[in-house]
């Protein structure tokens, strides 16, 4: 069910939203490799209404199952949104979706979490990466270890005879 707020109501008192919103309802199309949506949005808004215009306050939360832009391994992640607040109208252009007297916060909420989301997500600070591998290649050139870290990447190559 969509986040909605009746609009009749709202003109007599503000109204407190608390609950949750599937993942189905809010980002059914939303496809990323490396943030994955792991429960519903938690949410706990106030909505008032400030003349013609809709002021929502309030908190999101929702769990993320991400892959680290380092190491990739997977890890779990709570997201909040501690100060979420929207002023939006209720007419011309820029006006949430109406439906009779409700009101669809749901794009705007869905507009929100995805903003916050994390663009290159860390299981930890201080994650190094992927772990280094032998260095294979170089010793087949005939190039120890040490060589290859002090001399420069064109030194294999100037070693050949051609």
């Amino acid at each position: 069910m969509p986040l909605k707020v009746n609009l009749r109501l709202l003109e007599r008192t503000p109204q407190k939203l608390v609950g949750e919103l599937p993942v189905v309802e809010f980002a059914a199309d939303f496809h990323d490799e490396v943030v994955r949506f792991a429960e519903p949005l938690r949410y706990d808004l106030e909505v008032t209404r400030q003349g013609p215009d809709v002021l929502v306050q309030g908190t999101l939360s929702i769990m993320l199952e991400c892959s680290c832009a380092r190491c990739l391994s997977s890890f779990q992640t709570r997201l909040d949104i501690n100060d979420f607040s929207a002023f939006v109208p209720l007419a011309g252009e820029e006006a949430i979706p109406k439906d009779g007297d409700f009101a669809d916060l749901t794009p705007l909420v869905r507009e929100d979490t995805f903003l916050a989301l994390p663009t290159k997500p860390l299981c930890r600070p201080e994650c190094r990466g992927l772990p280094v591998k032998a260095p294979a290649r170089d010793s087949r050139l005939g190039a120890t270890p040490s060589e290859v870290a002090s001399t420069s990447p064109w030194a294999a190559l100037e070693k050949l005879k051609l």
